[in-house]
């Protein structure tokens, strides 16, 4: 008797996997069309244009920027992709010790020991031969952003920055928005439930065995997510894992009422880790309040950031910290300016009102 049987529910777990980079692009055809002309300058031997992708999680932002630098390097031997999630790699000589290695020179550079200034050196001498296409994800968590001038003052670099708001470079060094200035500014939109419900079918069609989950399971998938297709395709994959672990042939109902409020959870909790010092300590001002006015909030974030040792923030940058968090889902507001009023968003879409529902 074998010791594993046959998957009964799952063809392939990758493709349920948010990471997956499907072999066709669903409902963002202009998205992808705007980087492909931003790239096509490669081909011609001339300069490309950065990109700057923004829109909330679960858009589609790094799949499509992560499809097309692939695309790119698969039809042109002189062209490689770099790919880097700002959160993981935050310092400038970690992005570019990283891109070095995706470029296949990590045996020539030491791990420890190695200026910085030698990594862009070596960059730099690895680009007179060929192009490279660097996707720098959760750019607005970056340590230091003048790492941004020393690869757009590159020949042969194309930046793709994805953030979730436009305003990501607002407060960076001058130099920096000065040399970024002319990027392409591109936004995701919220999917809809139809477009969550076709990227889902697409996803079941590659990764699920025939037959083993219902449309009508879809759609509540589809209805239920939020519009972020990162939501749907983990209750999705949580929802398969499930019925799969316990030897069933199709995915019962019951396994996507227990997944839908995990993959929230799942979702919420993964914002908060990439949140800056400063975001986390204003989420633990919020979640001490059912809702609280702005200027209040301003005013305990100021004191306690002084108790902490975290550095002063500008009422602008105080401001961006709001519009991320609000972007990421975990904070909503009601009213405006000085009237202004925040609360938590808890898992499931509801706030810290409890008549909010």
């Amino acid at each position: 008797m074998p010791i594993y049987e046959e998957n009964r529910i799952i063809r392939d777990a990758r493709v349920l996997r948010e990471q997956f980079i499907p072999s066709r692009v669903l409902h963002r055809e202009g998205q992808l069309d705007a980087i492909r002309d931003c790239l096509k300058p490669i081909l011609k031997d001339t300069e490309p244009r950065n990109t700057i992708v923004f829109g909330s999680p679960g858009t589609g932002k790094t799949c499509i920027a992560r499809f097309v630098a692939e695309e790119l390097s698969a039809h042109s031997t002189s062209v490689q992709n770099s790919y880097i999630n700002c959160w993981e790699c935050s310092s400038r000589f970690k992005i570019l010790y990283s891109i070095l290695q995706d470029m296949g020179l990590t045996l020539s550079v030491h791990r420890k020991g190695t200026p910085t200034d030698e990594l862009l050196e070596s960059l730099r001498k690895r680009l007179e031969q060929r192009y490279c296409v660097i996707i720098l994800d959760e750019v607005d968590r970056l340590d230091d952003d003048m790492v941004l001038y020393d690869l757009a003052t590159l020949q042969g670099v194309c930046l793709i920055l994805i953030s979730n708001t436009e305003t990501v470079l607002h407060n960076a060094d001058p130099r920096v928005r000065s040399r970024l200035a002319s990027s392409e500014r591109l936004e995701f939109p919220v999917y809809r439930d139809g477009e969550i419900l076709d990227i889902l079918r697409d996803r079941a069609e590659w990764g699920l065995l025939p037959g083993v989950v219902k449309p009508a399971q879809l759609e509540r998938v589809a209805s239920t997510s939020g519009g972020d297709s990162r939501v749907a395709i983990e209750t999705l994959r949580i929802a398969a894992d499930e019925a799969e672990n316990k030897d069933l042939e199709k995915i019962p109902d019951s396994s996507i009422d227990r997944a839908l409020p995990r993959a929230l959870v799942s979702s919420s909790e993964r914002n908060i880790e990439m949140l800056s010092p400063h975001q986390r300590l204003i989420m633990e001002i919020l979640n001490l309040e059912e809702t609280i006015d702005g200027g209040e909030l301003l005013k305990r974030f100021q004191r306690l950031s002084g108790q902490r040792g975290l550095s002063n923030v500008t009422d602008r940058t105080f401001r961006n910290h709001m519009d991320r968090l609000a972007h990421l889902g975990l904070v909503s507001s009601e009213g405006k300016a000085r009237w202004r009023v925040y609360s938590v968003v808890r898992p499931g879409g509801s706030n810290g009102n409890p008549g909010s529902g």
